[in-house]
């Protein structure tokens, strides 16, 4: 199976100093310098005074133009490296407004685990999982501990499951799934238990689900999803239900599309994209719809993106992406725009952009000081957005940035 085809101008005013003078006069000459920039406004006034004998009339004119361009200002910055470069990891937004990081695949697939400290913007080593494990999930409980899930450990499918305790900083081990499974999805519900669906087991692409049950601590097998698939996306609606999109099953990318209720634990088909596609993204907007984008499509890397109505079912194609990209991130910013970072192209990107719900249209978001895929994108608590790790090509990457929107981008 394929993982990834895989100025502002500063003008000095002259002073147009014309003076008539017979006999011996003092010329004063003063001027006045105005500067303006997008960041720095800057006034500044010097008067020089000479004596000198004239006995004529002299007429001085004085002018002197100075242009400073601007220097673009960045949205993302660059914050501290994690201890491990990592891929295919996951990263968790705890209560208490730090992000986990766990896992991953680097030099070797990874166990360790590292907590970033938005505060300080430093990374700090915490406890080990138990297994190593990449393309695995991580859910935050309502109890505020982290369920992680599945993977592969480099040798085998994983069905295991732990949890992060953010009190106490430890990993302890929680009853294994059912299935065995990697590139699956996982969802909290609206009553605190965790909805996983298909994945990969390592013989097969399952159409399985099941229900982890926090006060349990025990997994429950649930309905059947109608079609297998991995490298699909699951959104939970405004209504509780969950949506699965697209992914990967039959030997082909997916556009089919199938919603989950809760209360009767069954799966209903919904209408189909319009695009197959694989490894894209889905986010749940402010006004309830799910806005998808990009993903691998057989041959090809898509840029389209289409809206999904609930209470119509129908999908809608809107304005292209600039640029075609699958394996990236799409967050949900506090302003109700859709930040996508990243991804595969024609080559791994850096490059961001912004979805404006209002207009429709796709603006540039500015770009990353990293090309990454199979990077991960975490809204903090101030706003600003947290993106670590990925792929480089032959490299996974420690580094880390920071998006600010309050930010204005000059281009």
């Amino acid at each position: 199976m394929q993982r990834k085809q895989n100025v502002a101008q500063r003008h000095t005013s002259s002073s147009r100093v014309t003076t008539i003078i017979i006999t011996t006069a003092t010329v004063a000459s003063t001027t006045t310098e105005s500067t303006t920039t997008d960041t720095l406004s800057l006034t500044s006034t010097s008067t020089t005074t000479e004596s000198t004998t004239i006995t004529s009339t002299i007429t001085s004119t004085t002018v002197t133009s100075t242009t400073v361009t601007n220097t673009p200002q960045s949205r993302w910055l660059n914050t501290s490296n994690m201890n491990d470069g990592r891929h295919k990891h996951t990263a968790s937004l705890l209560k208490n407004g730090k992000v986990l990081v766990a896992g991953g695949n680097g030099e070797h697939v990874l166990n360790s685990t590292e907590l970033y400290d938005p505060s300080t913007e430093m990374w700090t080593i915490t406890d080990s999982m138990n297994n190593s494990r990449y393309a695995h999930t991580a859910s935050v409980l309502a109890d505020g501990k982290v369920l992680v899930t599945g993977g592969y450990d480099g040798n085998a499918y994983l069905n295991t499951a732990e949890l992060y305790d953010p009190l106490t900083e430890t990993w302890t081990v929680t009853s294994s799934m059912h299935d065995a499974r990697s590139f699956h999805a996982a969802n909290v519900l609206t009553d605190g238990k965790v909805l996983v669906t298909g994945g990969y087991s390592g013989k097969t692409i399952l159409d399985s689900t099941e229900l982890y049950n926090l006060s349990t601590g025990m997994w429950t097998v649930t309905g059947s999803m109608k079609q297998a698939r991995d490298g699909h996306t699951a959104s939970l609606l405004a209504d509780g239900k969950v949506l699965v999109i697209g992914g990967f099953g039959n030997g082909n990318p997916l556009n089919t599309a199938e919603l989950y209720d809760p209360s009767t634990e069954t799966w209903s088909t919904r209408s189909n994209m319009h695009y197959e596609r694989q490894y894209h993204t889905a986010s749940v907007l402010t006004n309830g719809k799910v806005l998808v984008t990009g993903g691998y499509h057989r041959s090809a890397t898509e840029n389209s993106a289409e809206l999904y109505d609930p209470s119509t079912g129908r999908w809608t194609i809107i304005d292209s992406m600039n640029d075609a990209r699958h394996n990236h991130q799409a967050s949900l910013l506090t302003n109700g725009k859709v930040l996508i970072t990243g991804g595969y192209g024609a080559h791994i990107l850096n490059s961001t952009e912004l979805y404006d719900l209002a207009t429709g249209i796709w603006t540039n978001g500015g770009n990353m000081n990293n090309a990454r895929d199979y990077h991960t994108a975490t809204i903090l608590t101030n706003g600003k957005v947290l993106v670590t790790g990925g792929d480089r090509g032959s490299t996974s990457l420690n580094s880390t940035e920071l998006y600010d929107p309050s930010t204005v981008l000059v281009v």
